[in-house]
C-alpha cells in the first residue's frame, strides 16, 4: 500500500506541477500580449502620415487673394515637403507675385509681413515656368499646430482662378519626445 500511496503521490505532484506550468505560461503570454498591444499602439502613436492639400480662389479686381492651405491638428505639426502654386494647370500663365507664409496670424488677403515669409516670388522674374514648384527638406518648413501655412498672391490677373497645393508629413508632436537617459 505504501508503494501505491507513493505513486499516487508522484502523480499528484507531478500534476500539480504541470498545472503550475500551465498557470506561469497563461500569465507569461498574458504579459507578453499586453507588451505587443503596447508595442503596438505606441507604433500607430508615432507613425507619420503623408498630407496632401490643394485650395483655389479667384483673384478680385482690387486687393490680394489669399490661398490658406490650413493648419495641423492640435498636438500635430506639418513638415512641408513640396508646394505649387500658380493657374489651374500646368499651361495656364498667371501673372503677379506670391508669398508662402506660415503665421499665427491669417488676415482677411493680407500679407502677415516679412517675419512670416518662408518662400516667395515673381512670375516672368526668376521663375521660367508655370506653375511654380518647390521642393524642402524635412525640417526646412514647419507648420506647427498654433500656425496656418497660406499663400498671398499679389499683382494677379483680376477674375482668373489661382491655385495652391502643398504636400507634407503630419507628425504627432508627443512622438518626437522619446525618453531620454543619462549614459556616462
Amino acid at each position: 500500500m505504501n508503494e501505491q500511496q507513493n505513486e499516487g503521490q508522484s502523480l499528484l505532484d507531478g500534476i500539480k506541477i504541470w498545472a503550475k506550468v500551465g498557470v506561469e505560461l497563461g500569465e507569461t503570454m498574458k504579459k507578453q500580449q499586453a507588451t505587443n498591444e503596447a508595442l503596438w499602439r505606441k507604433l500607430q502613436f508615432s507613425t507619420p502620415v503623408i498630407y496632401r492639400n490643394q485650395v483655389s480662389g479667384v483673384c478680385p479686381s482690387t486687393g490680394n487673394l489669399l490661398l490658406n492651405l490650413g493648419s495641423p491638428d492640435q498636438g500635430y505639426q506639418w513638415q512641408v515637403h513640396a508646394v505649387a502654386i500658380g493657374g489651374t494647370d500646368i499651361n495656364v500663365t498667371a501673372a503677379g507675385k506670391f508669398g508662402i507664409y506660415i503665421s499665427g496670424y491669417v488676415g482677411n488677403n493680407v500679407s502677415p509681413g516679412l517675419g512670416a515669409l518662408v518662400d516667395g516670388a515673381e512670375w516672368g522674374e526668376g521663375v521660367a515656368s508655370m506653375p511654380f514648384t518647390n521642393q524642402y527638406g524635412s525640417d526646412q518648413m514647419i507648420v506647427n499646430d498654433s500656425e496656418s501655412y497660406y499663400v498671398v498672391i499679389t499683382g494677379g490677373t483680376a477674375g482668373q482662378t489661382y491655385m495652391a497645393s502643398m504636400s507634407a508629413t503630419v507628425i504627432n508632436v508627443a512622438a518626437t519626445l522619446g525618453n531620454t537617459f543619462n549614459v556616462l
